[in-house]
């Protein structure tokens, strides 16, 4: 045990008030309690909201999340693991070091990739309203991807901006990751990818900040916006506008950040008359720096639709509040 966990343990921490008296063990062995019913075509994604502070302070928390992830693949009939973003804490090295062996876990046994957040920018970078990712991009540079089927490309030479493929139940599946507050250059590179698939793609878009806590998109006057960072850093409104909003093919958008209750889910109608899902999970700022809950979204191809779970392998619990567990009819997703 390093000399500085120590310290955070004597010292005390906020994140460790009214919390359990110990660290649970490892989630239990009996079979998880969500059926996957591959032979129905059913298959899910694993969604991994910010894990800043396990990077910074539990670190434990961390490698229990992808260690699970790693062992429900089959189970779960994984297809996609997506980070929103918000990686680390501070953005020290000791905290990299924890994310790529994380992350680790998953190489050659799932398709995954992360988009960085505002805290995975250099601390001096955006104090100035500059985009440094150099640190992020030690670890998910696309080198890290070399030579992965699955995986599609990337804007420029860093892997702030990338996009992978799955196919499931007849249907390929685009997923693309966008940086933090995106620019309208990378709006644009976006927007010209998602149209040269727009005959055979189902797109899942994911990036760090788009839907508010008050289940509408991140606008002006919201908490947490980028423009306090850089006022050329688009919001999740002006992503609807210039991007999603103009694609009949994106039919999802995932997203971390923002706090207050942490979540938020609404379905809005683009310019073709299609919905798109738009989904926020966030736990950051809960006990131990949000406790290992994860998303899980299990796809229903026969039903056309989608189940969403909140499960923490950490703790080896689910919760069950309506902004947690629901479930959504999404034929548009689907052949």
């Amino acid at each position: 045990m390093s000399g500085a966990w120590i310290a955070l343990l004597v010292l005390g921490s906020p994140w460790l008030e009214a919390q359990p008296p110990s660290v649970p063990t490892e989630a239990s062995a009996a079979p998880f309690p969500i059926i996957v019913d591959a032979s129905r075509d059913e298959f899910s994604l694993i969604v991994v909201p910010d894990t800043q502070r396990y990077a910074a302070y539990f670190p434990e928390i961390f490698r229990r999340q992808f260690r699970w992830i790693r062992d429900q693949v089959a189970p779960l009939n994984v297809k996609f693991v997506l980070h929103v973003g918000d990686v680390v804490e501070e953005g020290d090295d000791a905290e990299w070091v924890v994310a790529d062996e994380s992350f680790a876990l998953l190489d050659g046994v799932v398709p995954y990739l992360a988009v960085p957040g505002n805290h995975d920018l250099s601390k001096a970078g955006i104090r100035q309203g500059l985009r440094d990712t150099t640190k992020f991009n030690a670890v998910f540079s696309p080198k890290r991807f070399a030579g992965r089927s699955w995986y599609g490309g990337n804007k420029g030479v860093t892997g702030d901006n990338s996009f992978g493929y799955f196919t499931a139940a007849g249907q390929e599946y685009m997923v693309l990751g966008l940086e933090y507050g995106p620019t309208d250059d990378t709006l644009a590179w976006a927007d010209h990818l998602v149209s040269n698939h727009e005959d055979n793609h189902k797109v899942i878009l994911f990036t760090h900040c788009y839907l508010y806590h008050d289940d509408t998109r991140l606008g002006d006057g919201d908490d947490y916006n980028p423009h306090n960072s850089n006022p050329a850093w688009n919001d999740g409104e002006q992503i609807w506008e210039k991007l999603v909003s103009r694609r009949s093919n994106i039919g999802m958008v995932l997203s971390g950040h923002v706090k207050g209750d942490g979540t938020g889910v609404q379905v809005s109608t683009n310019r073709d008359g299609r919905p798109v899902l738009e989904i926020l999970a966030n736990y950051q700022f809960l006990g131990h720096g949000g406790q290992g809950w994860l998303r899980i979204l299990k796809f229903a191809p026969r039903e056309k639709r989608l189940e969403v779970y909140t499960y923490s392998p950490w703790l080896d619990q689910f919760r069950e509040e309506p902004d947690q567990r629901f479930s959504r009819e999404v034929p548009w997703m689907f052949p």
